[in-house]
């Protein structure tokens, strides 16, 4: 019979099992999003413009004052995320370490899956203001102006100026002539505190699972020469990380695969500061032993987080569904 007196070793053996099912579960979120540790049940962004541009200071005079513009605002609000996992009275009876180290490993991998899944739908659910999670809420997609993360007409905050992340009639399928259409819109992005241009460069292409997709992408990126282009001309374009995010696909109520999103593909400015793509956590992962062990009774392990995710903005990503359908 597993007693108090092993009890310590269990928990430890029960932790070590619980972070390799976390280890094995391949996560993919670091690639595409930045992650802040907060201390705060909610917290707002606030987008500042950048300074204006620097004008010619002539000899005793003044130089031109640097002034922020208010942009939009986003608040952010933590939530709890948890599954447990009960060690029963026959489990501790029988000694069944190998069921027991079982379901710590699985909780480790399904803990990791809802969080990866969550932030998946920052793209999944990428043309739409909203989608139903699998708790049954309304969750919001919008970037701070309230427009879905790709749209036709983003908005600036202070400014009639517009500018679009997304192929003007068609959701063409990614190739080498799509990619520089994706490419060309970020020439046109504009900051969403103040209408000005602001140039953004793309570093990196995201697809979900999709084989032929993610082939189309790699033949691109890896050719030699253009790939549509019959006269050898040089490639040029393969200076991108190609980031594979596998729940892109899914509808994030069921779980099941979405045929309508098998082609979605997002060329991104990933790698420096234009990156907004945002969670914050004030709890990590963590798996919690029972504060106790009674031998005749169940005892839970708790596998948890705390944290919210979310857009700051727009001008730092384009895409296209792939499907072939009107925009």
């Amino acid at each position: 019979m597993i007693s108090s007196a092993q009890f310590n070793d269990l928990v430890k053996n029960a932790l070590v099992q619980w972070r390799e099912g976390r280890e094995e579960f391949p996560s993919v979120r670091s690639q595409y999003v930045i992650t802040k540790s907060v201390s705060e049940a909610t917290s707002e962004h606030s987008e500042m413009s950048q300074l204006p541009t620097a004008k010619r200071r002539h000899e005793g005079g003044k130089a031109l004052q640097g002034n922020f513009k208010q942009g939009y605002s986003k608040n952010f609000k933590q939530s709890e995320i948890g599954l447990q996992v009960d060690i029963t009275k026959q489990m501790k009876m029988f000694d069944k370490y190998g069921l027991i180290y079982s379901r710590m490993r699985n909780a480790g991998k399904s803990t990791e899956r809802r969080v990866e899944l969550d932030l998946a739908s920052l793209l999944s659910y990428a043309f739409t203001s909203s989608y139903t999670n699998i708790d049954g809420e309304t969750v919001a997609t919008t970037n701070p102006a309230g427009n879905p993360l790709i749209y036709l007409t983003q908005s600036c905050n202070g400014s009639s100026s517009t500018y679009s992340n997304q192929l003007a009639t068609t959701n063409s399928a990614f190739d080498q002539t799509i990619l520089e259409k994706l490419e060309e819109l970020f020439n046109g992005f504009l900051d969403e505190s103040d209408g000005r241009l602001l140039p953004v460069v793309p570093d990196s292409i995201i697809t979900g699972r999709h084989a032929p997709t993610k082939h189309s992408v790699r033949r691109v990126l890896e050719s030699e020469f253009y790939t549509e282009n019959a006269n050898n001309t040089k490639n040029t374009v393969n200076n991108y990380q190609h980031v594979v995010v596998p729940f892109i696909d899914l509808n994030c109520q069921t779980e099941a695969r979405d045929s309508n999103k098998y082609k979605f593909c997002f060329v991104a400015a990933l790698n420096s500061s234009d990156n907004k793509f945002l969670l914050e956590e004030s709890q990590p992962i963590r798996l919690e032993a029972p504060d106790a062990w009674n031998e005749t009774s169940t005892s839970s392990f708790l596998s948890t987080a705390l944290y919210d995710f979310g857009s700051l903005g727009s001008n730092f990503i384009a895409g296209t569904k792939g499907d072939g359908s009107a925009v």
